[in-house]
């Protein structure tokens, strides 16, 4: 029994750190969005996401002045380079992301650090920041 609640408990926690997360291929959509007012290149390690922003259109360019970050050391090091962080998850705000792309009751939304985006000194248009939560 002890491992059974275990094994429950486990899982649960697995399955609380994906939530919130969109799929590649929706995030690859607004990230584009949130790129082409910023020059429409972005710079990403994550296979994955790389080949859905690539499917959506945005051009890969390590030296890009946006970037995809999968992990808050990753956001770090890109924010510590100038760049403007960009992310699936909210929680990576915190750890130098300026956008958070999540999932919010089915439905997606933007997250804004602004002084994370400040301190990118990436312009993003007014309508992102119209529809984006400023937190």
């Amino acid at each position: 029994m002890r491992r059974f609640a275990t094994l429950i408990a486990l899982t649960l926690a697995a399955t609380s750190l994906t939530a919130g997360e969109l799929p590649a291929d929706m995030a690859a959509k607004l990230v584009k969005v949130v790129v082409n007012g910023a020059g429409g290149k972005i710079a990403c390690r994550d296979a994955s996401m790389a080949t859905a922003l690539q499917a959506s259109g945005v051009a890969m360019d390590p030296g890009a002045k946006v970037a995809w970050a999968s992990s808050p050391a990753e956001a770090k090091v890109l924010k510590g380079m100038g760049k403007m962080v960009i992310s699936g998850r909210p929680e990576m705000l915190t750890a130098g992301a300026a956008v958070a792309i999540v999932e919010d009751g089915g439905k997606p939304k933007i997250l804004l650090h602004r002084a994370n985006l400040a301190a990118s000194g990436v312009a993003v248009s007014d309508a992102i920041l119209k529809v984006g939560e400023v937190l």
